[in-house]
Parts: C-alpha cells; sequence; structure tokens
C-alpha cells in the first residue's frame, strides 16, 4: 500500500501524518490523529479559568463562572421579599468571567485619564462621576484625575451607570446583566444557598450600617462608608464584596414586574425604560437590603456615594 506524508507545525512541534493512497491512515496514525484532533480541540477552546485582565492598563483579577441553572428572585432562604423580587424563576446563563473585585478609585482613575473626558469627568453631555459631591474620592488635580489620598483602594463611588458602562467599554468588557449578577452573588454552580453572597452571617462577608464605622472606613456619614475592598469573607467562587460596601450597577433596564414574563435564557431585562438596577446592598443598609435578591432602581444618570460597580466579559 503507498502511503503519502504530511509534515506540518504544531508551534516547534514538527508532526509527520501518513495516510494511504486510498485515503485510509495505517494503524500507527490513527492514534497520531485522534491526539491531533485533541490538540487542535484544545487550541480552539482554551481552558476556562481565572486571570488577570491587564490589556487596558489596569490589572482587574476575573473569576471564571460556569454558566448554569438557577433559581433567581425570591428564594425560600429570603426574608421580607418585595414585589419586584416575585415570582422566583427558573434562568439560565451561559459562562463569564466577573471581576474578584469592585472597580477602585485608582481604577477608575486610570480609565479617566486614558479617555477624553473634561475636567469635570463628563463626555457628550454625560457626567461619569460626580466630582463636585463632597464624598467624592476622586479628585482633577493639575490636569489629572487623581484619588483621595490613602483611598486607591476603595470602591469609586459617584459613579452614573454611563460612567460605569463607559469604564467596562473601554477595558474590553461590559457590566454584569442581573441575571449574571445574581448567578455569581449566589455562588454559581457552587452555590450552597446562602441568604448573603457568601454566608449567613452579614457581619462576615459585608460592609454594611452595622459595621461599617471603623477608623479607616471613608466616612460618608456619621463615619460610617466604604472600605478597601476584599477585606471581608469572599463568597463561594471567590468573589469578594457582592453584599454590601457599595450597591453595583448592573446592565439592565428596570421593572417591578419582569420577573413575570423574564426569559429562561440569559435574561437582558426590558426593552425600554430609564432606570437601571443596582445590587448587593451597601454600607449605608440594613440587613434586608443586602440580600441576594434585593433589587434597587435608579436613574442612569444618578450620582451617589453608595453607588459603584464591577466589570464583567465573555468566555474567551
Amino acid at each position: 500500500m503507498k502511503l503519502n506524508s504530511f509534515t506540518f507545525f504544531i508551534g516547534t512541534v514538527m508532526v509527520v501524518f501518513s495516510i494511504s493512497a486510498e485515503g485510509q491512515t495505517s494503524n500507527s496514525d490513527a492514534g497520531l490523529g485522534n491526539w491531533l484532533v485533541a490538540v487542535m480541540s484544545d487550541k480552539a477552546h482554551p481552558a476556562f479559568e481565572d486571570y488577570t485582565e491587564d490589556s487596558c492598563g489596569v490589572n482587574l483579577e476575573m473569576v471564571a463562572v460556569e454558566g448554569g441553572q438557577f433559581e433567581m428572585g425570591c428564594t425560600s432562604e429570603q426574608f421580607d421579599c418585595g414585589v419586584d423580587e416575585q415570582p422566583a424563576h427558573e434562568v439560565r446563563v451561559d459562562d463569564f468571567y466577573i471581576s474578584r473585585y469592585e472597580v477602585t478609585n485608582a481604577q477608575f482613575c486610570t480609565f479617566l485619564n486614558s479617555v477624553d473626558v473634561g475636567a469635570n469627568a463628563s463626555k457628550n453631555g454625560k457626567q461619569f462621576i460626580a466630582l463636585d459631591q463632597k464624598l467624592s474620592q476622586i479628585q482633577y488635580v493639575n490636569g489629572e484625575f487623581v484619588p483621595e489620598a490613602g483611598r486607591g483602594n476603595y470602591p469609586v463611588v459617584e459613579v452614573s451607570w454611563f460612567g460605569a458602562a463607559a469604564f467596562c467599554k473601554w477595558a474590553g468588557g461590559r457590566l454584569p446583566t442581573e441575571a449574571e449578577w445574581e448567578y455569581a452573588a449566589r455562588g454559581g454552580a457552587k452555590s450552597e444557598g446562602f441568604l448573603y453572597s457568601g454566608g449567613n452571617q452579614l457581619d462576615e462577608v459585608a460592609w454594611h450600617y452595622g459595621n461599617s464605622k471603623r477608623d479607616n472606613s471613608s466616612g460618608f456619614y456619621e463615619n460610617h462608608g466604604t472600605m478597601p475592598v476584599g477585606l471581608k469573607q469572599p463568597n463561594e467562587l471567590g468573589i469578594y464584596d457582592m453584599t454590601g460596601n457599595v450597591y453595583e450597577w448592573c446592565s439592565d433596564r428596570y421593572n417591578r414586574d419582569y420577573y413575570g414574563y423574564s426569559p429562561v435564557d440569559n435574561p437582558r431585562g426590558p426593552e425600554s425604560g430609564y432606570s437601571r438596577v443596582l445590587r448587593g446592598g451597601s454600607w449605608g443598609d440594613e440587613p434586608k437590603a443586602c440580600r441576594v435578591a434585593y433589587r434597587v432602581s435608579v436613574g442612569e444618570y444618578t450620582n451617589y456615594f453608595m453607588y459603584g460597580f464591577r466589570f464583567v466579559k465573555d468566555r474567551k
């Protein structure tokens, strides 16, 4: 039987593959063919694992969240649910990455200094962050946006939905959908059914009004305020501060009755509306607002000292 040989390279490895004139591989080459298929498949589908996103000039630690199905909304462990958390309903989300920590003042300053914004941090009539509020932790000094001294690793606040979305686009990603946010907050495929993100004891997993009065807090209100990211216990996926510290913007528009007609697969919120969803509770909230099912809506232009965000990317 006449064999035709083909030579090619995978990286720096030379591979010789033989096939008969009749189109049949030799027995010895059959295993090589199977190996080749496996290698090429691995290259087409790289490992889905945590990584650091640094292409934009800031280091964003990204957690790989394996997609799946979960019950969203007022589930059995929740308490005092609002009407907009009902009915509880099944949702499926695809794989995605989410930042391990909330976006910080230092990271947001890098963004502001890299894009074409005015001294008041606005562009095309949309203010990304309110610098004129006394509780903002970012200042414009000598032509540059800088964090307040000692606040670089605190979550950015006073950010509008437009500012959060613009940062995410600049960094090569997007804001989480509300469904992705809740799925990740509940621990994804590793969920243990906790009331809050990471546990049932609020003090262990979150900065809230009951424990945010500290010498090293930002002192927003009655000496309560934000705290540096990542100090509390993470959730089942290794994500910090999804409960407490600051509310987090989601991409979705808000409708109180949306859960009654939400699609099962990758819901993205109502098609119209001027308010957006915020999730997670904050340093200034009571336990009710820190539950993983709790929902808040405000206008997308709103800046407030409890509002921040985190970053999401689709699976590579």
